[in-house]
This record gives structure tokens, C-alpha cells and sequence, in this order.
């Protein structure tokens, strides 16, 4: 005993030595171990919502700059925290000595490597592949789409004609409307509101795997194999979820290439995986081919990244709103001014509604749906830090180092924010305000990220137009009560973070 605790200690100075007493927090394990990432947070355990719960006081740690450590007394790797855009970049940037780190790309890696869960070197092939299905056409598509899903949620769950309702799970409806959206504009899928998505497996649809699997992707990538063979009700369904999701993605790349993705035309409305598929086959032969498996890995991406973004942050963006009627009224009039009360907008007045794109930017950036990411050093470098006083400061890191780019602290810096704490759609409108992280940056930027904000921008013009929305408050309740408590206890942080079930009241404008 007496060994393991000399052990401990010796490590422990290890790890304070590699941070170079930068201060910051210490726990039994820091985050970067199992324990301190899947236990709850709380003082003495990080868990997922450390960033969220301390976005106040985390940086107080050190005085001096706009960089933090994490250390675990008994595990964990030790680990430096910043909430600058300018260490972002430089950790994201386009020639960097950081790469992401093996056991973290796994973690959404579920079928294999994907654009996202590969290193440096091999990420292009697969951006090769993934990119071209981006583009203008798929956006009317989004558009047209996200008009159509509403007009069909609105009448599948009989709010088309009330004057007033209540929406008891926001998060539900917009999940809903994301996954939709990204099954028919991603995929070719065309739903009904009230219908499954696709065949089923092992009694299984499309849904019911992702949503199983989504949630548990960290314990598909961290648990062995034969755990699943247990006798744990929880482990099989994950697993057998697993499976039928992984069958249904190559039946639709059989059923797509048994349709011939070759007669595709430059004309047609084409979805991101017939032009992924065609721009796959295009690469036969070549070193950028990617395997069905890699196909398979890349279609779980795009429909997990597709699902979390929009559907967490617009859930987040519609709630913030009802807590501030002043600007949301301010976004209502420029929907009037811009599409009037009755006719459906059409794709060309995305370009005209700032201010509504801005407030889902606005929702995004005080509830990041991607807390962060982590990177390791590949090499000895340095970082330039940003300090207190207007300076900047370097900091040696050495190879193996892990950093910690934190969006939400990014998003909640006054330095790069001002009123960082107050929701201000209309900051967007300034082109000098700092570009949203949520999004990455550099060459890896989200490829996404325009069909995340058309969709998004789609439904809160929609939504404006027809229902002035409000808190569904408690007796007595008042709505700084609820946006506390809201903020406190209403958030989560799974594969995203963002906020748990919560109720909002929507009475259509005609009847106010």
C-alpha cells in the first residue's frame, strides 16, 4: 500500500511538472480518465458538465492569463484548458503541432475511421470523398424541406389550428425535426411526421438505433467486446442497436448502388449520399477509396453531427427567446418586413434575414452543442496565450500534452463577448464581432455547418411568423427564476451538450 501511494504522489508531481503549475483544478481523477468523465460532476469529480457548472470561475484560477490545468490526484491524464479563440486556432489551424488523440476520435468512431475520427495525414482522403455532396442545390433542398417537415409537425401534432398550446418537450420536436431533416435531405429518406423512419432490424427502425446508439456512442467506443454478452438488459440493446444500424447503412448503400449512383445528373436534386457514393466510386482505384465499413462510419457521422447540432442549440436558441420577448419581437418584425404573414418563404430570403440567423447564432454560442475539443501535442511547441493585461504569454508544451479548446468558455469570454451573459442576436450583424468556434476552424472546418443554419434559420422564420413563444411558467414563477433554474438543472451532456425537457407556450400571432 505504502508503494502505490508513493507511486501516486511521484506521478502526481509528474503531471504537475508537465502543466508547469499552471493553476487550475484538482480532483481524485481528472477528466481525461473514466471515472472523471462518465461520474457525475460535482466538486469532486469534473464529469461533463465541469465547463458548463464553473463557466463563471474556472479562469479565476489564474490571474494572469486565459489558461487553466486539470490534474487528477489518483488518474487521469493531466490536461490545459483555454478559453481563447486565439489558442483555438492555433490548435486548429492549418499548420499545427497538435492532432487529435487516438482514444478520442474512437469515441465517435463506433463502425471506423470517419472525417472526423482520423488524424492529420489521413483526413483528406475522406474529406474527399464527403465534401462534394455540400453543396448550393443541397441547401434549396434544406429549405424547401424544413418548410414542408413544419407545415407536416404542425398538423401531425394537431397545434395547426390552436390559438395557443403548449410544446411539453421542445428538445423532442426539434431532435424530431432535425433527424428528419437530415434523413431526406442527407439520405433521399422521405418521411411523414407520423411514420418510421425505414425498415426495421432485429424490430429496430432507423430512429430507435440512432437514438440508442447516440447517446451510448463513449461506451461503444470505450467497453470491450465481450462485455456486451453479458446478461444486462441496458448492454444488449445498445448492442443489438449497434448491429441493426450498421445492417440498415450498407442495405442503403446496396439499395443506392444496385440504383446505379452513376446516372446521376447535374440537374436532379441529388442528396449528400448518392454524391457521396458517386464521388467514392469516382476514387476507385485510388488511395482516397473509402471501404463500405468507412462509408458506413461516415454516414453514422453525418447523421450524428446533422442531429446534435441543430437540434440541441435551436432547442436552446427557442428558449432563450421566450426569455427575451424584446428580442424576439425585434426578429418577428423583420420576418414581416422580409417574407409578411402568409406566403411561405422561399431559399432567396435566407440571405435576407440577419437577424434571425443571428439569433440562432446567438443560441449557439451561449449553448454550444459541442462543449469543446481536445487536441495533443505531436511535438515540443509553444502556445501564445492571451493575458489579462492585453499581452500574450508562451507557454512550453511538450509532445504527449493534452489542450482543451473550451467553447463555452470561449463564448462566455468578455474579452472577445461583450455582455457575454446577455442574449444579443444583433451582435452578429457587426462583421467585427469574432467568428463562432462551435463550427471548428481551419482546414477541418465543419462541412455542416451552412446546412445546420439553413435549417435552423428555416424554423425560426417559420415558427416567428405564425406564434409569439413563451415560457411555460409556474405559478408564481417568474421567468429570471426560471432561466436560472433552467441553466442550473436543465442541462445535459452526453455526445453534445445541451439542454434536457422543458416546456414552452406558443400562441399563434393572429390571435394575440
Amino acid at each position: 500500500m505504502l508503494v502505490l501511494i508513493i507511486e501516486r504522489i511521484l506521478a502526481y508531481q509528474r503531471s504537475v511538472a508537465i502543466v508547469r503549475e499552471i493553476p487550475g483544478e484538482r480532483y481524485p481523477f481528472s477528466s481525461m480518465s473514466i471515472p472523471g468523465a462518465m461520474l457525475p460532476s460535482s466538486c469532486w469529480n469534473p464529469g461533463r458538465l465541469v465547463r458548463w457548472n464553473k463557466r463563471r470561475t474556472l479562469y479565476d484560477k489564474n490571474p494572469n492569463a486565459e489558461i487553466v490545468s486539470e490534474l487528477g490526484y489518483i488518474g487521469g491524464y493531466p490536461v490545459l484548458i483555454s478559453k481563447s479563440p486565439e489558442v483555438a486556432k492555433q490548435l486548429l489551424g492549418f499548420k499545427t503541432d497538435f492532432d487529435k488523440e487516438e482514444m478520442i476520435m474512437n469515441t465517435l468512431a463506433p463502425f471506423g475511421p470517419n472525417v472526423f475520427a482520423t488524424n492529420f495525414h489521413d483526413w483528406p482522403r475522406h474529406r474527399r470523398v464527403v465534401q462534394p455532396g455540400f453543396t448550393t442545390s443541397l441547401y434549396h433542398a434544406v429549405w424547401t424541406e424544413t418548410v414542408n417537415t413544419y407545415y407536416d409537425c404542425m398538423t401531425t401534432e394537431k397545434w395547426e389550428k390552436e390559438k395557443s398550446f403548449i410544446m411539453p418537450d421542445v428538445p423532442a420536436i426539434t431532435s424530431k425535426l432535425a433527424l428528419f431533416l437530415i434523413a431526406k435531405c442527407g439520405f433521399g429518406i422521405h418521411l411523414a411526421w407520423n411514420e418510421q423512419v425505414g425498415h426495421k432490424v432485429n424490430g429496430m427502425s432507423l430512429p430507435d438505433c440512432f437514438n440508442t446508439t447516440s447517446t451510448a456512442v463513449v461506451l461503444l467506443a470505450m467497453l470491450p467486446q465481450w462485455l456486451f454478452g453479458l446478461p444486462l438488459t441496458s448492454l444488449r440493446r445498445l448492442n443489438t442497436a449497434r448491429q441493426s444500424l450498421e445492417v440498415i447503412l450498407q442495405d442503403l448503400i446496396y439499395k443506392r448502388r444496385t440504383e446505379g449512383v452513376e446516372n446521376i445528373d447535374e440537374n436532379a436534386n441529388k442528396d449528400i449520399f448518392s454524391l457521396l457514393l458517386k464521388a467514392n466510386d469516382d476514387e476507385k482505384g485510388s488511395r482516397a477509396y473509402l471501404t463500405d465499413r468507412e462509408l458506413v462510419s461516415n454516414v453514422f457521422l453525418l447523421l450524428l453531427a446533422g442531429y446534435e447540432t441543430t437540434s440541441r442549440s435551436l432547442a436552446a436558441t427557442l428558449a432563450l427567446l421566450a426569455c427575451h420577448p424584446e428580442e424576439q419581437e425585434k426578429a418577428y418584425q423583420q420576418i414581416k418586413s422580409v417574407v409578411g404573414s402568409v406566403r411561405d418563404p422561399p431559399y432567396e430570403d435566407y440571405e435576407r434575414l440577419p437577424l434571425v440567423q443571428g439569433c440562432f447564432l446567438e443560441g449557439l454560442r451561449m449553448f454550444p452543442s459541442a462543449p469543446g475539443m481536445i487536441r495533443i501535442a505531436v511535438r515540443d511547441t509553444i502556445l501564445s496565450v492571451p493575458t489579462y493585461d492585453g499581452k500574450t504569454r508562451t507557454v512550453p508544451i511538450k509532445a504527449g500534452q493534452f489542450i482543451w479548446s473550451d467553447w463555452i468558455g470561449i463564448g462566455y469570454n468578455e474579452r472577445v463577448y461583450s455582455s457575454a451573459y446577455t442574449f444579443l442576436p444583433a451582435r452578429w450583424l457587426d462583421p467585427e464581432t469574432e467568428p463562432l468556434i462551435n463550427f471548428s476552424y481551419g482546414p477541418r472546418v465543419c462541412l455542416g455547418k451552412k446546412f445546420a443554419i439553413t435549417e435552423a434559420v428555416g424554423v425560426l422564420t417559420l415558427l416567428l411568423r405564425d406564434y409569439r413563444i413563451e415560457l411555460a411558467l409556474k405559478q408564481g414563477q417568474t421567468s429570471k427564476q426560471w432561466r436560472e433554474k433552467w441553466e442550473r438543472e436543465g442541462q445535459e451532456s452526453k455526445i453534445g451538450f445541451g439542454p434536457k425537457r422543458f416546456p414552452l407556450k406558443f400562441t399563434r400571432r393572429a390571435a394575440i
